[in-house]
């Protein structure tokens, strides 16, 4: 029986997948080199031919996720990010014990996507695929299948009817059709300090999907956030060093992160039950988390940080 990569994900939970040809994409590169894009593309690899010189396809695959009805715990994506990228990883692990050389691809899967004619792209920016909307996380894979069978590419069929909505709500990131990443709050959310401009509009933890949630052509349905969602991420657990719930949601390499987000949205909350534990903070790590801290102390007690 020949291998069937794209059956192969449906069966592990991707709602679609496709099976896409090596090429290269200048065009990307050429915005990449022009700085259009955060410095986490500077690993992403602009021409899966040079790359990947063994792997014949690359295969990239949906996993789609509903945004929650209450957006102040956090933005579904990691929750999805992680779920699917751990699915992921094990399917390559299986492949690759049944013979099938194949590897995560670093490669930029929107931009594949929308030049194979797959998707669109909207005026937010993100990649729009019915009926999932821009609500996806994306993974790609590249693999070395005799006889691959490519997804067939068509022309795309823009779903964009440029109605401002999410520029009228971004904080300034999305300016006349062009989006700048140094104005987006997503793009500090690794584990560097958020911009002070920033900190009063966090709202949850792992960033913000206002662009999202206001497009009239996404999927109106919302998600329940799960009761122990809810309970991992309550910032005030996080501060009393109770992260490991929350690190098993949304992977295990974002602690600092989850500890930065903590201390502004107790702030921002008005929670002052996280004092004793900010003090606990600034007293082991005062330095790493300087800027929060100030910020939620200066809110919390309306007084001079601690933190020299």
């Amino acid at each position: 029986m020949s291998f069937d990569p794209i059956t192969a994900c449906k069966q592990a939970g991707f709602a679609e997948a496709f099976l896409l040809p090596n090429v290269s994409y200048e065009d990307w590169t050429r915005h990449r080199n022009d700085g259009a894009f955060h410095k986490n593309a500077d690993f992403v690899r602009d021409d899966p031919r040079v790359a990947y010189p063994w792997a014949n396809a690359c295969l990239i695959a949906i996993w789609p996720y509903q945004p929650f009805d209450d957006d102040s715990v956090i933005a579904p994506y990691y929750l999805a990010s992680n779920t699917s990228y751990h699915i992921m990883q094990s399917l390559i692990r299986e492949w690759n014990a049944e013979g099938i050389p194949c590897e995560r691809a670093e490669t930029p899967y929107r931009t594949q996507l929308l030049q194979a004619g797959i998707g669109c792209r909207m005026d937010n920016q993100l990649w729009y695929y019915p009926p999932y909307g821009t609500y996806t996380v994306l993974w790609g894979v590249m693999l070395a299948i005799e006889e691959p069978v490519f997804t067939e590419s068509h022309a795309n069929k823009m779903i964009c009817n440029h109605c401002g909505a999410c520029t009228r709500i971004c904080y300034g990131a999305l300016q006349n059709g062009e989006y700048d990443w140094k104005k987006c709050i997503r793009a500090y959310l690794e584990n560097e300090p958020l911009p002070d401009r920033f900190l009063p509009e966090l709202n949850c933890f792992s960033g913000c999907q206002r662009c999202q949630d206001v497009c009239p052509m996404n999927p109106k349905e919302r998600a329940p956030v799960p009761d122990a969602v809810r309970a991992a991420l309550d910032p005030v657990e996080i501060l009393k060093g109770n992260i490991r719930p929350a690190l098993d949601l949304i992977g295990n390499n974002r602690k600092k992160q989850l500890i930065r987000q903590a201390i502004v949205l107790a702030a921002n909350r008005h929670r002052k039950d996280a004092l004793p534990y900010l003090y606990t903070i600034g007293a082991q790590q005062g330095e790493l988390y300087k800027t929060e801290l100030q910020y939620a102390f200066h809110l919390l007690q309306n007084s001079e940080s601690m933190i020299e």
